[in-house]
């Protein structure tokens, strides 16, 4: 108890410094990109386009579909494919061209496309991406029940999250801040049934160099689906790769399957306190439920894994899911 309460402090300290932090936005210095400060955006009121007239958007909160990180997203519209489309608007302090450059190759049925890159009003740059019908946080909050999928829904959504991240992987991308808000769906034509889940918000996104991995160790992403060794930073110096983002996948798995986070905020200090000091027995898994099929208890179990050295990586989430899919066929009536 009195170790949670001493990292409870130290967190509500270090989450205001991030705000302070935050605020200063001209020099892009900053240590935190953290996601904790609310998103303040004042609109214009006017119509915008770029890229010769060929992207347009209203800079209107009716026509706002959403806040990312560092940004917030249009509803737009593509002259040259005549397709409405998603332009996330971003100070341009806060993006990292190459990064950018090298996530618009990088193709997948499972990420939202990624466009084109503009940077033509100063210190503004435009993401143009493809929309889609809605983020994986509204579906599970407005048109499920019981605020989860259905068996079948979860594995198609594990299915294509697996998938596209997978891509991310063979490319070292780290996303840093996957969550519900982060995977869009489109449904089937005339239904709220979910026909493809895609990862998007790349925007705190980094690459790795294989030489120097892990070299991440700054805090990134949002607070409730944030990797040990990640909130760990905000007590002491602790470097992360992508076994950060198989734990926040791991979150968004479960709130999938139970229809709630695995952890509060409470159990997220102690979760930090303990990776700090590599106190790995202290932890305690959330609660799956025992009906849960044991294949997939397995899958989330191993995905939310304190330790990040035993925590199942990206290649193993892969043949996990394969292995899951083919059982499924297998038991398919036909």
């Amino acid at each position: 108890m009195a170790d949670a309460m001493v990292c409870e402090r130290r967190l509500s300290q270090a989450i205001g410094d991030a705000h302070k932090i935050n605020d200063v936005s001209a020099d892009g210095n900053q240590n935190h990109e953290s996601g904790f400060e609310e998103y303040l955006y004042e609109y214009s009121n006017e119509r915008i386009s770029f890229a010769n007239d060929r992207f347009d958007y209203d800079d209107v909160i009716t026509a706002c579909i959403g806040h990312g990180s560092f940004g917030t997203v249009f509803k737009g519209f593509d002259h040259k494919s005549s397709k409405e489309v998603a332009i996330k608007k971003m100070y341009t302090v806060h993006v990292k061209p190459e990064e950018l450059k090298t996530m618009q190759q990088v193709k997948n049925d499972h990420l939202v496309a990624l466009i084109d890159i503009c940077d033509e009003q100063k210190g503004v740059t435009h993401l143009v991406m493809e929309l889609c019908d809605i983020d994986l946080d509204c579906h599970l909050r407005e048109h499920a029940p019981h605020g989860n999928l259905t068996p079948s829904e979860l594995i198609l959504v594990m299915d294509n999250i697996t998938r596209g991240y997978y891509a991310l992987y063979e490319r070292h991308i780290v996303h840093r801040d996957i969550k519900p808000q982060n995977i869009l769906l489109v449904y089937h034509p005339y239904s709220h049934d979910i026909h493809q889940a895609k990862i998007t918000d790349f925007g705190v996104s980094r690459m790795l160099t294989e030489d120097e991995q892990p070299m991440l160790n700054n805090v990134a992403g949002t607070l409730y689906y944030m990797a040990p060794e990640v909130g760990a930073n905000l007590l002491t110096l602790s470097g992360y790769d992508h076994s950060a983002d198989m734990w926040s996948i791991g979150c968004v798995f479960y709130q999938c399957l139970v229809g709630e986070m695995p952890f509060d905020e409470r159990a997220l200090c102690r979760i930090f306190l303990y990776c700090a000091g590599e106190n790995y027995e202290a932890y305690d898994l959330p609660d799956i439920p025992e009906n849960t099929p044991t294949e997939i208890h397995k899958l989330i179990a191993s995905m939310l894994d304190i330790n990040r050295a035993t925590r199942a990586n990206p290649v193993q989430l892969l043949a996990a899911l394969k292995s899951l899919n083919s059982e499924n066929d297998n038991t398919t009536p036909t």
